[in-house]
C-alpha cells in the first residue's frame, strides 16, 4: 500500500459511490428514450443500441489508460479532470442532432467516466490499510448494485415526464455536484513515484509484472468467472423467462432485478465482516455460495424440469455469493502490487468487462430459451472462478498476508 499524503476525506466512500453509480447511470438511464431519440435523430431504432457499445467500448479500455497514468501523475487531478468533461459531454449529448455527434460524445463520455471507477478504487488503497480497502470497497460496490436497478426506472420516468434530453442533463448535474465536492474534500492521496523510462514502456511492465504474478492471476480468475456468469445469465436468462416460462416481459425484468437484490445483499455482508473475516474468507465463502447457485440451477431443471422458482433462487444464491466474493477479489487484485494500485486497478476493471463481454458472446452462440443450458453455463463459470482462485491460491495468500 503506498502511503497516504492526505487525510482521509469525510464522507469518501458516499462520494466514490454515486462517482461508480453514476457511470452505470450515464451508460443505461436514457435506454428507455432510445425510441423517442431514433425518432429525433431520424434512424431506425435497431441502430440506437450502438450508442450503447460505444460507451462499453470507450469505460473498459479507458480504465487501461487511467488506473497507471494515476500512478504517475496522482489521482486528485487526472480524477477532478475526467469528471468535468464527463459534465460537459453528458451535456453536450442533449443537444445532438444525428447519430454520429450521440456516437463520438458517448465514447468521450465512456471513456471519462472509467477514470472515476478505477482511481477511487486506487483511492481507497491510498488512504485505508488492505483490510479495510477490502471493507470500503464492498461499501463503494454495493452502490452498482442499486445502479442498474434503479436506472431504467429513473430514465423511464425521466423520459415520461421530461423526456430524452433529461436523461443527459440529470447525468451532467451528478457529475457537477461530485466535482465540486471533491474539488472541496478530496486531497492528493498518492505522491507519485518518478520512474526511468518512457511512460509507455512502464505502463506495459506494470502490466506485464501484473500478468506474470499468480498472486494477481488468483483474484482474477475468480473476477473472469463471476463477470462471465454474470452477463451469460443476464444474456440468456430474459429468453428463458418470457419465451419458454411465458412470463410477460415486466414481470421477468421485476423477478431478474431481485438478483441485483442478492448482489446487494451479499455487499453488506462483505462490508459488515471484511474486518473479521479477511479477504481469503471472504471469497472463499462468495464461491461457495456461488458454486451453490450455479451447480444447483441445472441439476434442478434436470430432475424439476422449467421452473421460474428454480431460476431465480438460485440467481439469487449466486448473486449474494458474487456480491461478498467480488469486493474482496478486486481488492485483492488492485493490492496484489502496492507500487501500481491504479494499474492493478484497471486490469482487474478491464477483466471484469472482457470476461462479462465473452460470457454474453458465448450464450449468444447457444440454443435461446433453454433452462438447462443457461443452468450449465451459470455451473461453468461458478467452476471456473473456483479454479482459478484454487490454482493460484497459495500465492495469493501470500500477497494477502505480506506487510502493506
Amino acid at each position: 500500500m503506498t502511503e497516504s499524503v492526505a487525510p482521509r476525506p469525510p464522507g469518501l466512500l458516499a462520494l466514490l459511490g454515486v462517482v461508480n453509480a453514476n457511470g452505470i447511470l450515464a451508460a443505461t438511464m436514457y435506454l428507455p428514450s432510445l425510441p423517442s431519440l431514433s425518432m429525433v435523430l431520424g434512424v431506425p431504432v435497431d441502430a440506437m443500441p450502438f450508442t450503447l457499445m460505444v460507451y462499453l467500448a470507450a469505460y473498459a479500455g479507458g480504465q487501461l489508460v487511467f488506473g497507471p497514468l494515476s500512478d504517475r501523475w496522482g489521482r486528485r487531478w487526472l480524477m477532478l479532470g475526467s469528471l468535468a468533461v464527463l459534465a460537459l459531454v453528458s451535456a453536450a449529448c442533449a443537444f445532438v442532432t444525428t447519430l454520429e455527434q450521440l456516437c463520438w460524445l458517448r465514447a468521450i463520455q465512456g471513456f471519462a467516466a472509467s477514470a472515476g471507477l478505477v482511481i477511487g478504487r486506487a483511492v481507497l488503497f491510498d488512504v485505508y490499510n488492505r483490510a479495510e480497502a477490502a471493507r470500503a470497497t464492498a461499501v463503494v460496490t454495493a452502490t452498482l448494485a442499486l445502479a442498474p436497478i434503479f436506472s431504467p426506472l429513473l430514465g423511464g420516468l425521466v423520459q415520461e415526464f421530461i423526456g430524452w434530453r433529461g436523461n443527459f442533463l440529470i447525468s451532467a448535474a451528478v457529475t457537477a455536484g461530485a466535482l465540486v465536492l471533491l474539488c472541496i474534500w478530496l486531497g492528493e492521496t498518492h505522491r507519485p513515484v518518478r520512474r526511468q523510462g518512457s511512460m509507455l514502456g512502464g505502463i506495459l511492465r506494470d502490466y506485464s509484472g501484473l500478468l506474470a504474478s499468480r498472486a494477481f492471476l488468483g483474484f482474477g480468475g475468480v473476477i473472469v468467472g463471476i463477470f462471465a456468469g454474470l452477463h451469460s445469465f443476464n444474456a440468456a436468462a430474459p429468453a428463458v423467462l418470457i419465451e419458454t416460462l411465458g412470463l410477460r416481459p415486466a414481470v421477468a425484468g421485476l423477478l431478474l432485478a431481485l438478483g441485483g437484490g442478492g448482489f446487494f445483499l451479499g455487499s453488506l455482508f462483505c462490508s459488515l465482516y471484511a474486518m473479521r473475516l479477511g479477504t481469503a474468507r471472504l471469497i472463499e465463502l462468495g464461491i461457495a455460495a456461488m458454486l451453490l447457485g450455479g451447480c444447483s440451477l441445472p441439476l434442478l431443471t434436470a430432475l424439476l424440469g422449467d421452473s421460474v422458482a428454480v431460476v431465480i433462487g438460485c440467481r439469487i444464491i449466486w448473486a449474494a455469493g458474487m456480491g461478498i466474493a467480488v469486493p474482496a477479489a478486486v481488492a485483492g487484485a488492485t493490492g496484489a502490487n502496492p507500487k501500481a494500485l491504479g494499474a492493478g486497478s484497471a486490469l482487474a476493471g478491464f477483466m471484469q468487462n472482457a470476461a462479462g463481454g465473452l460470457g454474453a458472446m458465448v450464450m449468444g452462440l447457444l440454443p435461446a430459451g433453454n433452462t438447462l443450458t443457461l443452468g450449465l453455463a451459470y455451473a461453468a463459470t461458478a467452476l471456473l472462478g473456483w479454479a482459478g482462485w484454487m490454482v493460484n491460491r497459495r500465492a495469493a495468500l501470500a500477497a494477502i498476508n505480506s506487510p502493506d
